[in-house]
């Protein structure tokens, strides 16, 4: 809808300062033609950086946790990314599954909990939904429905549960 009305802004603008003949209706044609257009852009600017009409919706899964390798041990493996502390941890949320899932540090953070009531990993994930479907209309422009943000992680960890660097 903002595509629409910075298209016909600019035809009023370019329109009324081409044809319109001289005086104070040219003067009001041209002013809204141009508060249209600079309207529409702005807004159109401030939906890439604010994300104007939109909420964040997060949806949260939790699975059980069972241990990344198979012995006697709890362990929750982990492999340090770069030269800070980022770290991929790799897991496993069902015992019969033999791969291992993994975090991702550039979706988001991850949170180890240790002495908890029970071995669980809490997946919330983070997207970007619009309020109404008016608001859809006037500002989807360059902004899906539905868009991704971020992923956090969090791990409950029973008594007895290390973390460990995988080699």
């Amino acid at each position: 809808m903002l595509a629409f009305t910075l298209f016909g802004g600019a035809l009023l603008f370019a329109g009324s300062m081409i044809f319109a003949a001289k005086g104070p209706r040219k003067m009001v044609w041209v002013s809204l033609g141009l508060i249209l257009t600079l309207g529409s852009i702005l807004l159109m600017i401030l939906n890439y950086n604010q994300y104007l009409g939109m909420k964040k919706v997060t949806i949260t899964h939790s699975y059980p946790l069972t241990s990344s390798v198979v012995s006697k041990r709890q362990v929750l493996l982990y492999r340090q990314v770069g030269t800070k502390n980022e770290r991929v941890y790799l897991f496993r949320s069902n015992p019969l599954d033999h791969r291992l899932q993994h975090t991702n540090p550039m979706q988001g953070p991850v949170k180890v909990t240790q002495n908890a009531q029970s071995n669980r990993v809490r997946v919330t994930k983070t997207y970007r939904v619009y309020r109404n479907e008016e608001l859809r209309l006037l500002f989807s422009v360059g902004v899906k429905n539905h868009d991704y943000v971020m992923t956090q992680w969090q791990f409950n960890l029973k008594p007895g549960w290390q973390v460990v660097r995988a080699k």
